[in-house]
């Protein structure tokens, strides 16, 4: 419960019914590093590796487009991500905004932080594509303010985004205790959980810093099998949220990496 110093948004909740059968996969992550040139360094790199391994297997299909509207991860910093995607079969397109017809053209949109069109975004995985989104970033400059701006979206995948960065200085490892990986890059970002306990969605990666608690670092709105399978299982559930703290997070924005 969040403290009487903060403030609330109440969003309203109770959208459609809709069925995991057929929208696609979300996959939330609360920083934008994951999949920068950074995440391929030692001792990041093998833990980066499976992880995109995961995605693609995940997504399946064979054309993607990455976003590169945030100059802290550019085209440049994708590079190695680029040639791993194209070594797995995969054809990489990039573009600098989001535009909701030209994505429909895609298996997967990959988005890295910037600010996008939230409701044209989730129209387009509940229209049966792809998307792996990241948070953290610090467009709105503190935590909580991208969360609020995030949840009413993620929400409708069985997600919530923390309304706090994790008290990370600069670029640490993620130690991770579940997931399809061994350790992931982190720099500051927020938490990924299950929007309720009855979602149909799951903490797809869960990591520890430095032996701290473990923490929800990525979530996916589909219950992926091993973390591979890219057919979600049908369901349906009910958006309920109520309360996202506007107030109450650090004030830290992100520190931008010199390219």
């Amino acid at each position: 419960m969040i403290g009487s110093s903060a403030r609330f948004a109440a969003v309203a909740a109770a959208a459609s019914l809709a069925s995991a059968s057929f929208a696609g996969t979300l996959v939330a992550s609360g920083d934008e590093w994951q999949l920068s040139n950074h995440a391929y360094e030692a001792p990041y790199a093998a833990g980066t590796m499976q992880f995109v391994n995961s995605l693609a297997a995940t997504f399946g299909g064979s054309n993607y487009l990455l976003l590169t509207g945030n100059g802290n991860v550019s085209q440049s910093m994708l590079s190695l991500a680029t040639a791993q995607f194209q070594s797995l079969g995969k054809t990489v397109s990039y573009a600098t905004t989001f535009d909701l017809a030209s994505a429909s053209a895609y298996d997967a949109v990959f988005h890295f932080g910037q600010s996008v069109n939230t409701a044209d975004f989730a129209a387009y995985v509940s229209g049966g594509g792809n998307a792996y989104v990241s948070l953290g970033a610090g467009w709105w400059g503190t935590a909580a303010a991208e969360a609020a701006v995030w949840n009413p979206v993620l929400a409708q995948f069985g997600l919530v985004a923390g309304s706090e960065w994790f008290p990370v200085a600069g670029f640490a490892k993620a130690d991770v205790t579940v997931g399809p990986s061994d350790s992931l890059l982190w720099g500051y970002g927020q938490s990924i959980e299950k929007l309720t306990p009855q979602s149909s969605s799951q903490s797809y990666v869960r990591g520890t810093f430095f032996g701290g608690p473990e923490i929800g670092l990525i979530g996916s709105s589909a219950v992926l099998g091993g973390g591979v399978s890219g057919v979600p299982e049908p369901a349906t559930w009910a958006l309920m949220i109520a309360g996202f703290g506007l107030v109450g997070a650090a004030t830290r924005r992100r520190r931008p990496i010199a390219c």
